[in-house]
C-alpha cells in the first residue's frame, strides 16, 4: 500500500490525463443485400474510433471488408483524453481519416464533410428512419436536433442517439455482507456509513470502498456524490435555473463526507492509481462491499451462464461460495434531495462526422455514408462487428449472442476483429436492431428497475442529471467558452482527489472554485442558461 505522500505526486499525472466529457433502437431492420452492387468503386476508408484495434486480418474484418464491397481501416486510441489528442493531431496536419466524432467545434465547423437532409435520407437511410423513430418517441423535435448537428444550415455530424445511455447504471452490493452484519439493504448516506463502519471492524487490512481514478477520476464514488444532488461535470436543473455540479454547495458537502470517509479508512488508498481493471479486480478478490457500474444486462444471481456476466459477477461467485448480490437505490443524503444520476440525452452533442477532404470526392463520401450506414443498422453486418463469427467467437444461446469465454476479453476481440466501433464516433444506436438480440435478464431489469415508475432508477425516483447543454457555450462578447473549460476542467480534478485524500482542504476547494468561476463558470452559467431557455 502507497503511502499519502506518494498518491499525491501522482496527482501531477492525473491532472494532465484528461476527463471524458464521458456507452437504442424499432422492429428489427431487414438486412440489406450487403454485397457490393455492379459498377461501385471500391475505396479503403479510414475509421477512426476507440477502445478495440480489430486485427485487419482476422475472418471477421474480412468478411465485413467483403460483404461491404470496401477495404476498412480501423485505427483506435484507449479512450478520451487520448481520442481528442490525436484527433487534433489529425486536424493540425490536415489529415483527419474519413470518419470520425468532432471533439470542439472548432473541427466540427471547419473539418467536416457537409451534407443536407436529402442526402441523409439518401445515402443513410436505415440511420435516418431509426433516427426519426427514436427522436419522436423520447420526445425530441427533428429540427432542433437536427440544428444540433448542423453548420451554416448544412448537417455535420449525425446521430440517432443511444436509449441504453438514457438510464443510468446500476448499483449492486453485497448482499451476503449486509447478511452477515444483520443490517438492512442501506437506503440514506447514514446507513452506508453504519455499514462501512462494520465492514472495517470486521476486516480492518480491507476497505470497503475503492473507485477508478487512474483515467476517469469523475466517475470515482458517483453514487455517493449522486446523492448530494449534483454531478462532476453535468448541469443540474434548480429553481428552474441550469447550475453546473461544481459549483454547487452540495459538492463541498459530498466532499467532506468523502474525505472523513478516506479518514475513517472507508476508501482504499490506492484508489487513485486505479484503471478498470484494478477496479475490477477489488471487487472480483472480494475487497469492496458494492459496484457501482453494473450493467442492466449482468446476472447478479446463481445460476450463472457463460457469457452473461462480462466475467467480474462471476469471477467473485468462484471465490465466494456464499455469495448473494443484489440490486442497490442509489443512496440519499436528505429526504428532500433526489440523487442526481448521471444519464445521458438520448442524442448528445456528438456524433458521426465525415472528413471535409470527401467534399472533393462525392462519391467516395456517398459510400463512407453508407458503410457506417451499414455497420450500425444492417443486421449481418452488425453481428459481425458486434460478435465476430457466430461458432467460432459467439454462439447463440436461448436467441441471444454469447461470446465464448476465451474471446471475451480484449485481447481475444482485438484478435478476432470484433467489438469496435462502440464509443467515439459512433453514430448512435439502432434500439429496434439492438432489442432482438437482448436477454430475458435485461428487459426483465429494464423494466423492473428503470421502466416502471416504481423502480428504484427510475425517473420518478431519480433526479436527472442534465449532461451537457447542446453548445457551443459562447459567452455575451462571442468568446467560444468550450475552448477554454478543459484545462480548468482538469485541474479540478486534481483539486477534487486532494481534497478527498487530505493534501489540499476544503478552503483551498473554495478558493479553487471562486477563480474557476471568475475565469470561466459565471460566463458559462449565463451562456448556458440562455442556450437551455432557447
Amino acid at each position: 500500500m502507497k503511502k499519502k505522500n506518494g498518491l499525491s505526486a501522482i496527482l501531477a499525472t492525473v491532472i494532465v490525463s484528461g476527463m471524458l466529457a464521458g456507452c437504442s433502437t424499432s422492429s428489427a431492420p431487414k438486412t440489406q443485400e450487403t454485397n457490393k452492387p455492379a459498377g461501385q468503386k471500391k475505396y479503403t476508408i479510414n475509421i477512426y474510433t476507440s477502445r478495440i484495434q480489430p486485427n485487419p486480418d482476422s475472418e471477421a474484418m474480412k468478411t465485413i471488408s467483403q460483404k461491404l464491397g470496401q477495404d476498412l481501416k480501423v485505427t483506435a486510441v484507449p479512450d478520451a483524453p487520448d481520442y481528442e489528442q490525436k484527433l487534433n493531431l489529425y486536424y493540425a496536419s490536415n489529415d483527419l481519416p474519413d470518419v470520425f466524432s468532432p471533439y470542439t467545434e472548432d473541427i466540427k465547423k471547419n473539418g467536416t464533410a457537409k451534407f443536407t437532409e436529402d442526402d441523409l435520407k439518401k445515402y443513410m437511410p436505415l440511420t435516418y428512419e431509426a433516427a426519426i423513430k427514436q427522436y419522436k418517441e423520447q420526445g425530441y423535435d427533428k429540427q432542433t436536433v437536427f440544428d444540433r448537428f448542423s453548420v451554416d444550415g448544412k448537417l455535420a455530424t449525425i446521430s440517432m442517439g443511444n436509449k441504453e445511455l438514457t438510464y443510468p447504471y446500476g448499483l449492486v452490493i453485497r448482499q451476503d455482507l449486509l447478511d452477515e452484519f444483520g443490517l438492512q439493504m442501506p437506503k440514506t448516506l447514514n446507513d452506508w456509513e453504519v455499514f462501512l463502519k462494520a465492514y472495517k471492524q470486521k476486516y480492518p487490512n480491507k476497505y470497503p470502498i475503492t473507485a477508478r481514478g487512474k483515467d476517469l477520476i469523475y466517475q470515482s464514488f458517483y453514487s455517493f456524490i449522486a446523492a448530494f444532488g449534483t454531478s462532476y461535470d453535468s448541469w443540474q436543473k434548480k429553481d428552474n435555473k441550469l447550475v453546473f455540479g461544481p459549483y454547487m454547495p452540495e459538492m463541498r458537502d459530498a466532499l467532506e463526507l468523502l474525505s472523513r470517509w478516506y479518514k475513517a479508512g472507508y476508501i482504499n488508498p490506492e484508489w487513485i492509481t486505479m484503471d478498470k481493471a484494478a477496479l475490477d479486480n477489488e471487487w472480483i478478490n472480494g475487497n469492496t462491499v458494492s459496484y457501482q457500474y453494473a450493467k442492466l444486462d449482468n446476472v447478479i444471481n446463481a445460476p450463472y451462464t457463460e457469457g452473461s456476466l462480462g466475467s467480474i459477477f462471476d469471477s467473485l461467485a468462484a471465490k465466494n461460495p456464499k455469495l448473494k448480490i443484489q440490486w442497490a437505490p442509489f443512496p440519499k443524503w436528505k429526504d428532500n434531495v433526489k440523487p442526481a444520476l448521471s444519464a445521458y440525452e438520448l442524442v448528445g452533442i456528438k456524433g458521426v462526422s465525415f472528413s471535409k477532404a470527401l467534399e472533393k470526392d462525392p462519391d467516395k463520401l456517398h459510400a463512407v455514408m453508407g458503410v457506417v450506414d451499414k455497420l450500425f443498422n444492417d443486421k449481418e453486418i452488425y453481428m459481425l462487428r458486434s460478435y465476430g463469427i457466430e461458432g467460432k467467437t459467439y454462439d447463440i444461446v436461448n436467441g441471444i449472442p454469447v461470446i465464448k469465454k476465451e474471446f471475451n476479453n480484449s485481447d481475444g476481440k482485438v484478435k478476432e476483429g470484433f467489438e469496435w466501433f462502440t464509443a467515439a464516433g459512433s453514430p448512435g444506436v439502432n434500439w429496434d436492431l439492438v432489442k432482438t438480440i437482448k436477454s430475458k435478464n435485461y428487459t426483465d431489469n429494464l423494466k423492473k428497475y428503470a421502466e416502471d415508475p416504481s423502480g428504484i432508477y427510475s425517473r420518478e425516483n431519480t433526479d436527472w442529471a442534465i449532461s451537457w447543454v447542446s453548445g457551443p457555450l459562447i459567452s455575451q462578447s462571442g468568446e467560444n467558452l468550450d475552448v477554454k473549460r478543459k484545462a480548468k476542467y482538469d485541474e479540478w480534478g486534481g483539486m477534487f482527489a486532494q481534497v478527498i485524500i487530505g493534501s489540499k482542504t476544503l478552503n483551498d476547494f473554495d478558493k479553487f472554485i471562486g477563480q474557476w468561476k471568475q475565469e470561466w463558470g459565471n460566463d458559462a452559467t449565463e451562456a448556458a442558461n440562455r442556450l437551455y431557455l432557447k
